[in-house]
């Protein structure tokens, strides 16, 4: 849920390169993931561009595993959940090549398929300490060789797509960064929503959870501009501890304010900045973003070699 950014149209003219908008985020997701494996078999063994994998990556709760599950919904696929969490402590050891040839055997046969992968930077993750720090019975990292194969073995014109959701990509070190970058053909950003974006969020998850509609003199654009930073999922958080049973019968005689949702909304946090800030370095080395911007690139490289040197 969100508009287009306006403003982003006119830094792009300026040489700045802004933050995605909701829509371009919808239209990327559609182009790269839904196409693709939708619609004919005709038509999908004759487009020019193949897409086996992309990668969706922004802050927690920012919408990335229900765009996931948009992709499967909308082409008709099947989904396979191939995370290291759910995966863990299944198939041990050597068994885990039976588990990976299962999942996309099986994925061929009944395509079009999306195979999922949640926290899909601790599949390229090659640190033995940091691996033991999450606690898994399994080495989070151990489908990683058998998914590789699989994966360089997909022929062009099966309706076969890994979809990859990731919080935290900036934490694999520069050997593991290549390989993780390189898997994933698309990177899709999913930002935090910006003004014109909250302005449709906040009515419209207040009446999907049973607020119905805003009230004419409530101060929406303030409640946009104080909620900037917010996570789409926490707001929808906010809206439900918000309106409880007692409260939806009660909006009849009093609709709800802005200094009441604010009062709930300061229970909860926004973003971290520096969360914001270490994904922006991130997509900023993408190979991708190093050929629109260099100079973002390095002076990310400039600020990195001076925090090592604090």
């Amino acid at each position: 849920m969100g508009d287009f950014n306006y403003l982003g149209a006119t830094l792009e003219k300026a040489g700045i390169v802004p933050d995605a908008s909701m829509a371009q985020v919808r239209q990327a997701v559609t182009e790269f993931g839904i196409l693709p494996i939708g619609g004919s078999e005709v038509v999908h063994q004759n487009i020019p561009c193949h897409t086996k994998s992309i990668l969706l990556y922004g802050c927690p709760k920012t919408g990335k595993t229900t765009l996931a599950h948009a992709v499967a919904n909308a082409a008709g696929a099947n989904f396979f959940n191939l995370s290291p969490r759910s995966t863990d402590g299944k198939y041990p050891g050597s068994q885990v090549k039976m588990l990976i040839h299962m999942v996309f055997k099986v994925a061929r046969v009944m395509q079009p398929s999306v195979i999922y992968i949640d926290e899909c930077e601790k599949v390229f993750l090659t640190d033995k300490k940091k691996l033991k720090e999450y606690g898994s019975t399994e080495p989070l990292n151990r489908v990683k060789k058998e998914m590789l194969k699989e994966v360089k073995a997909m022929a062009k014109g099966e309706r076969v797509l890994i979809v990859g959701c990731s919080s935290e990509p900036y934490l694999l070190v520069k050997k593991d960064q290549k390989a993780f970058t390189d898997f994933f053909q698309k990177h899709v950003h999913c930002p935090l929503p910006d003004y014109a974006s909250l302005r449709l969020l906040w009515p419209t998850l207040v009446d999907r959870h049973g607020g119905g509609a805003l009230a004419h003199e409530f101060e929406l654009s303030t409640l946009a501009h104080i909620t900037e930073g917010y996570a789409p999922g926490v707001i929808s958080l906010i809206v439900r501890t918000l309106l409880t049973k007692r409260r939806i019968a009660k909006l009849a005689r009093f609709p709800l304010t802005c200094r009441e949702v604010l009062n709930v909304t300061a229970k909860f946090s926004k973003v971290d900045p520096e969360v914001e800030d270490e994904l922006k370095d991130w997509t900023a080395k993408l190979p991708v973003r190093v050929a629109l911007d260099p100079e973002a690139a390095a002076a990310v490289d400039a600020k990195n070699k001076s925090k090592k040197k604090k």
